[in-house]
């Protein structure tokens, strides 16, 4: 079984050994993306419901937004609750909405098994030491994915696109939203929360290897909570509870990152 390869078993396989190995694996992670794909396309339903979501009164982080509103009597913290016009001025505009949709929720959920087939990949060329790490890291990594692509959908998209559809420079001009606009977003800030919450990987593999230190993380901590700021207030409705419900998570994730150079730094130490 390929989960019991025994490390460096493989390291003398030739060049085109490795290259139809690294095939072999390639074949199936786009299986596995493209069967997830057509399930989704099947169930466009399901698929085209989750992209929805966030534009809709009764979508969870709205309805609690809309709570905290009639709590403390700051009604800008309701959102998304007038309706929006989504519209599509393509031919083929909502055929390429359901497959493109579909694609990316294959990728997203395929993603796991795809970074596993790469590690197995790697995997013999490595000490057994490494290989275990190097397993954590493959868990760690796709677990802070998924939590940063659900912040970045549950909290950061319903405030964005109410945001942004309310935002108007002249009263003139009515905002009808283009289907893969809106698209574009959900998909953007998700994905953009995901990448941003994989600071402490980059961090602890920075560390390690001996590129950043916690001293460097202290020094620019200003400089870092100035920039959280800023992206909380342009994502956020202009009232302080909502921007500090996106900043707050954000700056504990730079938080953590000091802490774990820390750690690095001492056990490094004590090797030496």
């Amino acid at each position: 079984m390929e989960g019991k390869t025994k490390p460096n078993e493989n390291a003398d396989m030739t060049v085109s050994e490795h290259i139809d190995e690294l095939r072999s694996r390639l074949i199936k992670s786009i299986v596995a993306l493209l069967v997830v794909a057509v399930v989704a396309f099947i169930f466009k339903g399901f698929v085209l419901d989750i992209i929805f979501a966030p534009m809709k009164p009764d979508f969870i982080t709205n309805r609690l937004f809309c709570r905290l509103a009639a709590l403390t009597g700051v009604d800008a913290l309701c959102i998304n609750q007038s309706p929006v016009d989504i519209i599509n001025t393509k031919m083929a505009g909502q055929f390429n909405l359901h497959i493109k949709s579909s694609f990316i929720f294959g990728l997203i959920v395929a993603i796991p098994f795809i970074l596993w087939q790469l590690w197995l990949f790697v995997k013999p060329a490595l000490t057994p030491e490494v290989q275990m790490q190097s397993r954590k890291i493959v868990w760690y990594a796709t677990g802070c994915f998924f939590i940063g692509l659900a912040f970045g959908y549950v909290m950061i998209a319903p405030l964005s696109i109410n945001f942004l559809v309310n935002y108007n420079v002249s009263s003139s001009i009515a905002n009808m939203i283009e289907v893969s606009s809106y698209l574009s977003l959900v998909l953007g800030v998700s994905l953009a929360a995901a990448v941003i919450f994989q600071l402490p990987l980059i961090v602890r593999i920075l560390s390690t290897i001996g590129l950043l230190q916690s001293s460097l993380m202290r020094k620019y901590r200003r400089v870092s909570i100035a920039l959280i700021v800023i992206i909380a207030a342009i994502i956020t409705p202009p009232d302080v509870f909502s921007q500090m419900l996106v900043a707050i998570p954000l700056y504990g994730l730079y938080e953590y990152g000091i802490l774990i150079a820390e750690r690095i730094e001492k056990k490094r130490a004590k090797e030496e």
